[in-house]
């Protein structure tokens, strides 16, 4: 079984982290690993997309906050969000060609451009400049549209506006102030990017079913699990990072920073409860509660200098990664205590450096060692996925048709889409965190 686990995270590690960082108590050095296997492409490119949308969604309303804000953390989260929109190209490259990932680079970037000079504009209350950025985005929309229906004919153009509006509406939230609301919207438009990247790989698939031979496994309830727990656990990271970012200098926004923590908390373990029952969700509250807690606690040591408090912190942060692997494992036996001990114990770790960076104003560090845990959340995810799937394959097996979803009115509330089988019949919803 531990090889089995091994090769999963193997396979994971190929798509979550080619070209990022790794964590580490110094500076960051770069690595990269060997490509993909071939034996499920569509799959492999329904979680690329994404992960790397989501990471977009997060690293450019970050950015648009701390430009407004003047922080000194925006030149780094710039050049993190470069590295992301390097990724998508080359997403884009693997499908279309370099030439299309070519012309898929400035489109991009034009709608980046200029979600800075209105975040700017606004909050140097220059109606002109935001207007004029406002122009910026309507013509980057009209680009962009015509970019993905000239590449694939299943695609809309429209899916892209939505996303547009809600990095709006967080930071008009933020600049008034109504951080309880930025935040939500700003959940909102991580989770649409997860829909909006669905929405992509259906339509590549549909046109080049002889490259994407696993169409239907790719949304099977099987890879939907996997994809689902590593978009959850991937914004416990961001919104982790966030409340960081907010808690070290006592922004105003910290205290619905973490909230929003809270409130991705209380998804994750709905999620475990759909699959394992009430008595499990209370369980697994309560236990990663205890981390969220603790994490907290850290930041808080770190800002008031206490010593005595950091080690208190920090050593309930190291006994947290095995009481949450002996629960996991006594949920999910298939998979060893000692192979989810090495995966979560990455998790603490990169939460510990990230806040180390942050108190020593190495935001280079913090944004490289933010990037890599994120991506590090999907191998878990997948992990995960894939254990709950061995444990339920009734529940969680493969799909004969790709079913049919419509981006634009995906409801932000829902956390993930669920699909069950049974001999003969096949039924469609969504899982709700509430």
């Amino acid at each position: 079984m531990r090889r089995r686990l091994a090769a999963i995270v193997a396979i994971a590690l190929v798509l979550a982290c080619s070209g990022q960082v790794a964590a580490s108590g110094s500076r960051p050095t770069s690595w990269s690993l060997p490509a993909p296997s071939a034996a499920t492409p569509a799959s492999d490119l329904r979680i690329a997309l994404g992960r790397l949308l989501g990471e977009h969604a997060y690293l450019v309303m970050e950015a648009m906050r701390a430009t407004a804000q003047n922080r000194p953390d925006f030149d780094a989260l710039k050049d993190g969000l470069a590295a992301n929109s390097q990724a998508l190209e080359g997403a884009i490259a693997s499908v279309y060609g370099d030439s299309a990932g070519t012309a898929f680079r400035p489109i991009w970037q034009q709608h980046i451009d200029a979600m800075f000079a209105w975040a700017r504009a606004t909050a140097g209350n220059d109606p002109a400049a935001a207007d004029a950025a406002l122009a910026q985005m309507q013509d980057y929309r009209t680009k962009f549209s015509a970019f993905l229906t000239g590449a694939n004919p299943h695609l809309s153009g429209d899916a892209e506006a939505h996303a547009l509006q809600l990095h709006l509406d967080q930071l008009t939230s933020f600049m008034s102030m109504d951080y309880k609301q930025a935040f939500a919207t700003e959940r909102a438009a991580y989770s649409h990017m997860f829909d909006f990247g669905d929405e992509l790989a259906r339509a590549i698939v549909a046109q080049f079913p002889d490259r994407y031979p696993d169409g239907a496994v790719a949304f099977s309830p099987r890879t939907t699990l996997r994809l689902s727990l590593g978009r959850l656990l991937g914004e416990h990271l961001i919104l982790a990072a966030e409340a960081m970012r907010a808690g070290l200098v006592e922004r105003a926004d910290s205290n619905a920073a973490s909230a929003s923590l809270d409130a991705n908390s209380a998804d994750l373990a709905a999620a475990i409860g759909k699959v394992f029952g009430a008595d499990a969700q209370k369980a697994f509250a309560d236990v990663w509660g205890r981390h969220v807690k603790a994490y907290l606690a850290y930041i808080d040591a770190i800002r008031h200098g206490d010593e005595a408090a950091r080690k208190a912190a920090l050593e309930s942060l190291h006994a947290y990664h095995m009481t949450l692997a002996d629960f996991l494992h006594s949920a999910i036996p298939s998979l060893s205590v000692s192979d989810l001990q090495s995966l979560i114990s990455h998790h603490v770790a990169a939460l510990v450096n990230q806040v180390d960076a942050t108190a020593a104003g190495d935001h280079v560090r913090t944004v490289a060692v933010t990037r890599e845990a994120y991506a590090q959340m999907f191998v878990v995810g997948d992990a995960l996925g894939s254990g709950i799937a061995a444990e339920f394959p009734e529940r969680f097996g493969d799909v004969k048709q790709v079913p049919p979803t419509n981006t634009a009115s995906a409801h932000p509330g829902f956390v993930c889409v669920i699909v069950a089988t049974s001999p003969g019949r096949t039924w469609y919803g969504r899982l709700s965190p509430t």
